[in-house]
């Protein structure tokens, strides 16, 4: 499986022809950006993995979009979407899955989680399915959350300060992603990324 990077905000229009993981690490500095990935399936029996990985900066504002096609049979994509967000951050993301009427046998799924770090947080996320084939497996999941304070306290008991505690919650958070990829490589990007 090979592995491509998007790492340019704008608009990214792609169509795979081999089995690829593609990794979205947005800037951890940026005040704000805007950024599109469209997957057309039009190759049959190809596998892709699209993973947007994001530590949001304080006073951030992301527009994130991942759209896909599946137009021929045998294909499948899993789009995962992880976000940490600091106070006063904000995301939009719009994620679909379309499968077309020849694209039998079609496996999608797309998840998008959000950790909350801090006040005032704002995320939407809109996920839809246009699903036009009965003989397909699709599904669609957005979930937020805050930091358990029962946790932060254990933690805290232990010795560590709060924000140590924070910290190692939120490794916690994006190891779940971690764990379900197999590529040596792809996961040592992410956690030079995260370590930063």
């Amino acid at each position: 499986m090979q592995i491509v990077v998007i790492d340019q905000l704008g608009d990214h229009l792609l169509q795979p022809q081999e089995d690829t993981l593609f990794l979205v690490l947005l800037d951890q500095q940026a005040k704000q950006g805007q950024l599109k990935v469209d997957l057309t399936f039009v190759k049959p029996s190809v596998s892709c993995h699209l993973i947007f990985i994001g530590r949001l900066a304080k006073d951030s504002s992301w527009q994130l979009e991942s759209n896909m096609k599946h137009l021929v049979d045998h294909t499948s994509c899993m789009t995962d979407v992880y976000l940490s967000q600091a106070d006063r951050s904000r995301v939009d993301y719009f994620g679909q899955i379309h499968i077309g009427a020849k694209a039998f046998a079609t496996k999608s799924f797309l998840m998008e989680q959000s950790l909350s770090l801090g006040q005032s947080i704002f995320n939407r996320s809109r996920p839809i399915l246009e699903i036009f084939n009965n003989k397909v497996k699709a599904s669609h999941s957005a979930s937020s959350s805050r930091l358990n304070e029962t946790d932060l306290f254990y933690l805290m008991s232990r010795g560590l300060n709060r924000s140590e505690a924070e910290k190692l919650l939120e490794e916690a958070f994006f190891n779940k992603i971690l764990d379900t990829i197999k590529s040596a490589p792809a996961k040592k990007m992410i956690q030079e990324y995260l370590a930063c």
